[in-house]
C-alpha cells in the first residue's frame, strides 16, 4: 500500500527588497542650515529635497550598480566639501580705491589661508580634467543644488527636454568619474 504522494510546489525565491537609502547626518545638518524641509516617506525614511541626493536615492547616478552609484555620490560630497573649503562663496569684491590705502596684512576679499588656496587649485584641476561641457553641470547640480531642468541651458543644441536631461546626467556621471581621484575618492581598496 503506497502512500499518496503530495504534490510539490516549486520553490520560488523572492527578490530581496531594494535597499532604501536614508539621508546622512551630514546632509541633514546641511539641510537644516539652508532651511530645507525634511520629510518622511511611507517607509519612514527621511527624504531631502536636494536633487543630487534624490539622484542617489533613485539610483540615477548608476542605475545598474549600487556600489558605483554610492561611489559617485561620495565623489559629489567630496566636491561639496572641497568647494566649501575653497571658500568660493565667501569671496567679496574690493573697491579699487581701497587696495593701496589699507595697511599691509590680510585684506578683505583675498584668501587668508593656505588651505583655501590649495582647495582652489584642486578645483581648477578638477575643472581642467572634467572639461568645459561637464564642469558647469557638475557645479550647478552637486554644489549649488540645482535641478536637472535648471541645467538644460548647458545643452541648447538638444530640443527635447527628456533627451537634454539624459545628456546632462551622462555629463554629470562622466564628470564625477573623472574627478574622483583628484578629490580623494576612488573605488580601489
Amino acid at each position: 500500500m503506497s502512500a499518496k504522494a503530495k504534490p510539490r510546489r516549486a520553490r520560488t525565491r523572492r527578490e530581496p527588497a531594494p535597499e532604501r537609502l536614508d539621508a546622512t547626518p551630514e546632509r541633514l545638518a546641511r539641510a537644516a542650515e539652508k532651511g530645507e524641509g525634511v520629510e518622511r516617506s511611507r517607509d519612514r525614511l527621511r527624504r531631502l529635497v536636494d536633487p543630487f541626493d534624490v539622484m542617489r536615492s533613485t539610483r540615477a547616478l548608476a542605475p545598474h550598480d549600487p556600489r558605483l552609484n554610492d561611489l559617485r555620490w561620495l565623489i559629489g560630497e567630496a566636491l561639496r566639501r572641497l568647494h566649501r573649503r575653497a571658500q568660493c562663496d565667501a569671496l567679496r569684491a574690493v573697491v579699487p580705491d581701497v587696495v593701496g590705502a589699507t595697511p599691509p596684512g590680510p585684506r578683505s576679499g583675498l584668501p587668508a589661508s593656505e588651505a583655501a588656496l590649495r582647495a582652489r587649485d584642486q578645483l581648477r584641476a578638477c575643472a581642467e580634467r572634467v572639461g568645459p561641457a561637464a564642469w558647469p553641470v557638475a557645479l550647478r547640480i552637486v554644489v549649488e543644488g540645482a535641478r536637472l531642468a535648471d541645467c538644460r541651458v548647458y545643452a541648447p543644441e538638444i530640443a527635447t527636454p527628456w533627451r537634454a536631461d539624459a545628456v546632462l546626467v551622462d555629463r554629470l556621471r562622466v564628470a564625477l568619474d573623472r574627478m574622483g581621484e583628484l578629490v580623494g575618492v576612488t573605488g580601489r581598496r
